[in-house]
């Protein structure tokens, strides 16, 4: 009697799923037990007692429903002949016998079960953080987005770590799924209807150590805020239309913010947060559009309320171009990288992901030569935030080597009042 499946045999609670199977099924009431299936196995003992060359045995008093007598030598002349019934411990070695013969499938059973559902370890409620994780799962872009994030998660904070930049073609699986090509349709559908602006020229300016740096590249260049809740009427009409246009866009950007942050958090030992995070749709309409140089991450601001830092760890750029050819241009720059000449230029293939770290990398964005509206270049730009400003490895000497405005300039670093201001 030492076999695992012995512990669900207390007759109280195991009596409770007549299955009714068979004329052996129809004589066990007779015997004073009703045919059930232990909890959790899904083995049926009426089953497994017309393997065995004995009877089950007899069930306590408290066994429901109980046939009379003359019902059971009814039920039990027309079910056959049985091996009268055992006593008390012999009906319970019978039944575990029965069981043990039956674990082999059991556990091929159990097996499967554990494959196909996620063990959870949680009681009660969802927390807020576990429950938008699951609602940015439902759809089928952003279970895709999540597969493709927890199969690659090991490679890409691999090439993070090895090159401080990863890439990932047919991310979405280009043509087979029809996301990409979605994606691209709904975005150029919001520039259609003016969604898209030109960039301000505050937010066109970077900052490196105590320089700033206004880059002279709005032109012909055109982007589009992925907005959130705000709790204003107005704003939230205004994210309800923005999902009605192009709600694949929005689930995507959502899954990939929510999703990426724990496993490459994890993965590279940096927790990247889930709760806050920016993403914008971008647009290079040829004629020479670009980006020029710019710091992933600028260290912190002045403002009314006092010095903010930036937290600023991850940028993720996923680029939507079905037309996309190598001398249209557009192409993403990284500076700043691990490669032999400390740079790499990635092009905007359709179904592309580039992921690369804000506080090590200067990016910047070849100038687009397309002449036709199916050839501008879109894409979306997403940046992932550290929990902890603790983990923002700023050092604006990386950065400055790649600004010819720097070139020759002191670098006084870190500024006297360092976590208090900065210098206007």
């Amino acid at each position: 009697l030492s076999c695992r499946p012995i512990r669900h045999l207390n007759f109280e609670h195991c009596l409770r799923k007549p299955c009714g199977r068979g004329p052996e099924a129809a004589a066990l009431p007779a015997m004073g037990l009703s045919a059930f299936v232990l909890p959790s196995t899904g083995l049926d003992l009426a089953r497994a007692d017309a393997a065995l060359p004995f009877a089950a045995a007899a069930a306590p008093a408290r066994s429901r429903a109980l046939p009379s007598p003359a019902t059971a030598r009814e039920i039990s002349a027309s079910a056959g002949p049985s091996t009268p019934p055992r006593s008390g411990i012999a009906g319970v070695a019978a039944l575990a016998t029965a069981a043990a013969c039956l674990r082999p499938t059991w556990n091929r059973r159990r097996r499967r079960q554990l494959n196909r559902t996620p063990l959870r370890a949680t009681f009660g409620p969802l927390s807020y953080e576990k429950t938008n994780i699951e609602d940015a799962k439902k759809d089928e872009v952003s279970k895709r987005v999540a597969y493709m994030v927890c199969e690659n998660a090991k490679a890409i904070a691999s090439t993070l770590d090895q090159y401080g930049f990863s890439q990932v073609d047919g991310f979405l699986g280009g043509s087979i799924h029809g996301y990409p090509d979605r994606i691209r349709n709904e975005m150029k559908s919001l520039f259609d209807r003016g969604w898209f602006e030109e960039e301000s020229e505050d937010d066109a300016m970077t900052k490196v150590g105590m320089y700033k740096i206004k880059n002279q590249d709005r032109e012909h260049r055109f982007r589009a805020k992925l907005l959130g809740a705000m709790g204003n009427e107005k704003e939230e009409l205004k994210v309800e239309t923005q999902y009605e246009v192009a709600p694949t866009v929005v689930n995507f950007t959502r899954s990939m913010l929510l999703t990426l942050a724990g496993p490459i958090g994890k993965a590279c030992n940096t927790p990247l947060s889930t709760q806050v995070g920016l993403a914008e749709m971008i647009c290079l309409c040829g004629n020479g559009a670009r980006y020029d140089r710019r710091a992933g991450n600028v260290f912190g601001w002045n403002t009314q309320r006092g010095f903010v830092p930036d937290s600023r760890k991850l940028m993720v750029f996923y680029f939507a171009n079905p037309n996309n050819r190598e001398d249209l241009g557009g192409h993403l720059q990284l500076e700043g990288v691990i490669t032999p000449t400390g740079a790499v230029s990635i092009a905007p293939v359709h179904d592309r992901l580039v992921l690369f770290w804000a506080d090590k990398t200067v990016w910047s964005m070849r100038p687009s030569r397309a002449t036709t509206i199916s050839e501008h270049m879109f894409a979306i730009k997403m940046q992932l935030m550290a929990e902890s400003t603790d983990d923002i490895k700023y050092d604006p000497m990386r950065f400055a080597r790649w600004f010819p405005e720097l070139q020759g300039q002191p670098m006084d670093w870190p500024p006297p009042n360092m976590g208090t201001q900065l210098p206007a």
